[in-house]
């Protein structure tokens, strides 16, 4: 969830706005969850669209990075995350990427982080369907991209 600099009770994404819907307390960290259509999944040369599950969490922590936490059919995880960004409207906000961590398979408890760059752009779920668009490039060059649409379904 990101804690939108404007007093609107918006959830961007999977973000929090103040006084919003449903979220959950994890430590000192907001955590929110949408479902949806995963679109594109994609980190460098690894494809994950096909994957993708249909469930997206937000978890927003008190120094105001934030994390898209995509999850995959097989209980791994891709995550975008970065600094909160200026917001273009009020019902949108954008993510300043800094990193993309892959969890793996054969050792969970230590996942692949790739510093990156790029950004995630969102839109407001408590007025209906929106997307979750991130895009960037890896430290190495390699191209990222992730692409999730709501239900339109209040975030829980």
């Amino acid at each position: 969830m990101i804690v939108f600099k404007h007093s609107l009770p918006v959830i961007a994404g999977l973000c929090l706005a103040t006084g919003a819907a449903a979220q959950t307390q994890v430590g000192d960290a907001q955590m929110l969850g949408v479902t949806g259509t995963c679109e594109t999944l994609v980190v460098g040369e690894q494809q994950f669209s096909d994957t993708c599950s249909e469930k997206l969490l937000n978890v927003s922590y008190p120094n105001g990075r934030v994390g898209f936490y995509f999850v995959l059919e097989d209980g791994r995880i891709i995550t975008f995350s970065g600094m909160d960004g200026a917001n273009p409207t009020p019902d949108s906000d954008v993510i300043d990427l800094d990193k993309v961590i892959v969890s793996r398979k054969d050792t969970p408890d230590t996942p692949d982080v790739f510093p990156a760059k790029g950004t995630c752009g969102f839109g407001n779920p408590m007025k209906g369907a929106m997307t979750v668009s991130c895009e960037g490039t890896l430290a190495d060059g390699e191209a990222f991209s992730a692409r999730f649409t709501t239900d339109g379904k209040p975030p829980t």
